[in-house]
């Protein structure tokens, strides 16, 4: 009886925490990047192993992002660097990386500030099986003047 009472209290407590996570999940820090005020869509002529890829951010100037060393390699140290052309103020910026030809998991990676509206990011991508895979960078701007901004890019890695 002992027993069947310390597994019902271990099920009950199992269950308030996975609504506890729940809850936080949909309202926590998480939230404010499930509803960004400007979002832009993938530009599939940029090619970032050749060179930066620049968003026009609506009468707020020019947005550069990149990836560097090029060749983009998976399972190789990568810095991922955005520019504000114009003063963009960028409170705070993140970078999702997820594969989209097969789920590779998801990556974040928060970006610093390298001054003068450089903030720069540094992670590697996971080891994959095929000799290319595509993957999808989306940069969120948390800014004064635009709000949050969601910004897609598509690269391609290669196998070392």
């Amino acid at each position: 009886m002992k027993m069947d009472l310390k597994f019902i209290s271990l099920g009950a407590l199992l269950l308030l925490l996975g609504f506890g996570a729940g809850y936080y999940l949909q309202t926590g820090p998480q939230r404010e990047y499930l509803n960004p005020d400007l979002e832009f869509s993938v530009d599939r002529d940029c090619e970032l192993n050749q060179a930066a890829c620049e968003t026009d951010i609506q009468g707020d100037g020019t947005l550069s992002f990149s990836i560097e060393p090029r060749p983009i390699y998976g399972v190789s140290p990568l810095v991922f660097t955005i520019k504000s052309a114009q003063g963009l103020d960028i409170q705070k910026a993140v970078i999702d990386l997820s594969g989209t030809e097969m789920n590779m998991g998801s990556y974040r990676f928060e970006f610093e500030s390298a001054g003068d509206g450089v903030f720069e990011a540094k992670g590697t991508l996971p080891v994959c099986i095929r000799n290319q895979m595509e993957w999808q960078a989306v940069v969120w701007l948390d800014t004064k003047q635009q709000g949050l901004i969601k910004a897609p890019y598509i690269f391609t890695a290669a196998k070392k």
